[in-house]
């Protein structure tokens, strides 16, 4: 019985201790001679570009001089075959083709190239929109830290309700597995523990949702800003970056907009096709039109909103996260508490006068 307590305090003492924090620390030898980038690594890559090029050089040659001086890795290996005329979205390593910083840039430099836009300008501001969305999503993960730690917290009650009853001097896992009201305790606890831990996932997942990897709404706003900056027409503009951008819906509706400029249909009813997080074109054109506001400043003035509202978005929705994990805990996890590890210590406690055999 030792043995198992002992056993059940080491699990709680893992599910209660905290996430390792990943150091900046060199990395082990055997991997010194391969960088992984991150958005920070990836936005000092396109300023550098951006520096090489309006030094005068072209793209493939500032591409060849940032392949030379970069250290192994991979962004040296998408420096090496952008310089190759190689598309970059197909030269990115696959982990790096998992997230959107490729597609930005790669939608960037094809917007430059189709509109005309000034190279150095779009990838300065691209850079800087990378770093926002940094800072954005690193403090979206510091405000759910504390509610994902207090749900790992919570699902672990009925186990250590369980070690604490070991503790305690009684046997509740023998009673458990040996009686049938312990079976039926049993099946109970593990039944609302499950549930639980579904709510409690839940909650997490519709407040903290997987974010698909696309180029952000934010940076195509500042990219529609680059090509209006070219001299092109809105509705050129909007129809190069639907055209620039990875297929999918965001760039479907990017284009439907585009034609319904070029009809003539105005900007108010145009816009009605944008998905929600696109919204702000539509209400930086209405702005713009109605004041005569230049409309590439306000659309990166919108962008840089968006991108640093979300760390303040992220703690409300922490927030309210926080109190609606009340719901699982009272009505799931605390009833699973008191069926595995309160009832079954005090039945053995007073004998298990419950149990089967006792008279």
């Amino acid at each position: 019985m030792i043995t198992i307590a002992i056993a059940v305090l080491l699990v709680v003492l893992w599910v209660l201790a905290p996430p390792p924090v990943r150091s900046p620390a060199p990395a082990p030898r055997r991997r010194a001679r391969r960088e992984a980038a991150g958005p920070l690594e990836m936005a000092h890559l396109v300023e550098q570009l951006a520096t090489v090029i309006s030094s005068g050089a072209g793209p493939r040659q500032a591409w060849a001089a940032l392949g030379r001086s970069l250290p192994a890795g991979e962004l040296q290996d998408l420096a090496r075959a952008a310089a190759a005329g190689g598309d970059l979205r197909r030269a990115a390593g696959e982990r790096l083709r998992r997230t959107d910083m490729v597609a930005s840039l790669s939608t960037a430099l094809t917007v430059c190239e189709r509109t005309g836009a000034p190279t150095t300008v779009m990838l300065q501001h691209l850079a800087e929109a990378l770093r926002d969305l940094h800072d954005a999503a690193q403090a979206r993960r510091s405000a759910f830290a504390g509610p994902r730690s207090t749900a790992r917290i919570l699902l672990v009650l009925p186990l250590a309700g369980l070690g604490l009853g070991m503790l305690l001097g009684g046997d509740p896992l023998r009673l458990l597995l040996t009686s049938p009201t312990g079976n039926l305790l049993g099946i109970a606890g593990l039944a609302l523990t499950a549930g639980g831990w579904w709510w409690m996932r839940r909650l997490i997942h519709r407040a903290d949702p997987p974010r698909h990897h696309r180029v952000d709404p934010s940076v195509q706003l500042e990219l529609i800003a680059g090509a209006l900056e070219s001299g092109l027409p809105l509705a050129r503009a909007v129809a190069a970056v639907g055209q620039a951008l990875p297929d999918g819906d965001e760039a479907r509706a990017l284009q439907r907009v585009a034609t319904a400029l070029q009809a003539g249909v105005p900007a108010a009813l145009a816009g009605r096709a944008l998905p929600a997080e696109l919204g702000a074109l539509d209400r930086s054109v209405v702005l713009a039109e109605d004041t005569g506001a230049d409309l590439s400043r306000v659309l990166r003035s919108a962008a840089r909103d968006a991108r640093r509202g979300r760390a303040r978005a992220a703690e409300v929705l922490a927030a309210q996260l926080a109190v609606r994990l009340v719901l699982p805990t009272g009505l799931a996890l605390l009833p699973a508490f008191v069926a595995l590890g309160i009832i079954p210590t005090v039945m053995s406690l007073l004998g298990g006068t419950l149990s089967p055999g006792t008279g």
